[in-house]
């Protein structure tokens, strides 16, 4: 059996601070170790539950049976010219901070949405009125049956309301395409969006995140 940690308290680890232990939980340190971790529990007959953040996630009280595969350690973060390339367990303020002091805009917007950047691609996240996908130019996937990690293109992904569905394949890396600005100006733009986000918002209290769906622009 692969290596695993027993009666891990999930409650601890999701936004809205409920739920009971997870019976398997895996915390892959490499990509390599995901693919392996998918393959050996597809060859069992199981589809494991993927955690990041643990926003809009609420697991039921007393033991969880089906495994959980944490992207906690997955948090490689590489800055490119224009281009950021992120693991999946990459939190979405350490993304963001690492654009603006880049000095790329474009993720500002999103500033205040807890979560990991694969969370971000798999709900196509939304803030500021710009959706994730729409910064998105390239995606590391990972089949559930522990195949060959596969590239799909930004552009190619049926983007939807908070959705990116990918629902056979698991988020390992994301490629975002940003804009040069300057990060003095983009500090302030994020500090900006945080105040009213605060002012309008209970963030020190546990929550699921959102719960009712935004109108569309202009309505």
């Amino acid at each position: 059996m692969l290596p695993h940690t027993s009666g891990v308290p999930l409650s601890s680890r999701t936004s809205f601070r409920i739920g009971g232990e997870a019976k398997e939980f895996y915390a892959p340190s490499s990509l390599e170790d995901l693919r392996t971790v998918l393959g050996c529990l597809h060859s069992r007959g199981v589809k494991p539950f993927i955690l990041g953040g643990g926003a809009n996630t609420l697991f039921p009280d007393g033991e969880l049976t089906r495994p959980v595969v944490s992207t906690e350690n997955l948090r490689a973060l590489e800055v490119d010219d224009r281009v950021i390339r992120a693991e999946c367990g990459v939190r979405l303020n350490a993304l963001i901070q690492s654009a603006i002091h880049g000095g790329l805009g474009g993720l500002e917007g999103f500033v205040g949405i807890p979560g990991t950047a694969g969370g971000a691609v798999a709900m196509n996240a939304g803030g500021s009125g710009w959706s994730f996908g729409e910064r998105v130019t390239e995606i590391g996937l990972l089949p559930f049956d522990g195949g060959p990690l596969f590239r799909v293109k930004g552009r190619d992904v049926a983007w939807s309301y908070r959705t990116a569905c990918l629902k056979d394949a698991v988020v390992a890396w994301v490629a975002l395409g940003l804009v040069p600005d300057r990060a003095k100006l983009l500090k302030e733009r994020a500090r900006d969006l945080m105040r009213k986000k605060a002012s309008s918002q209970p963030l020190g209290t546990p929550s699921a995140g959102c719960i009712f769906r935004n109108p569309a622009r202009g309505s």
